[in-house]
């Protein structure tokens, strides 16, 4: 569950930054309408709520408070499947229109 929680945070700063370079120069919208909110307010707001999200997920892995059960590590997997999805759209997006 550690690298999960690894892999979703890293994955998450990786895709606060490309989806900050595609906001900015226009190449691409945000879905979310949360996330939409914050980037229109003031993208060093959205920038920060990523950061802290991944912050917190780190929180979890430096007290050794990983959850383990069946639940959480079902949503976690959900989670990285999906997460990995949208980033390598948002990266198809970047590159290739």
């Amino acid at each position: 569950m550690k690298k999960l929680f690894h892999y979703l945070s890293l994955l998450n700063l990786f895709d606060a930054f490309v989806t900050h370079y595609g906001l900015k120069n226009g190449l691409i919208t945000e879905s979310n309408p949360f996330m939409d909110r914050a980037y229109q307010a003031d993208p060093v707001l959205f920038l920060l709520i990523k950061l802290s999200l991944s912050c917190l997920l780190y929180v979890f892995i430096a007290f050794n408070k990983v959850p383990a059960t069946v639940l959480v590590k079902g949503v976690t997997i959900f989670a990285s499947v999906c997460y990995t999805l949208v980033f390598a759209l948002h990266c198809w997006w970047l590159l290739f229109l």
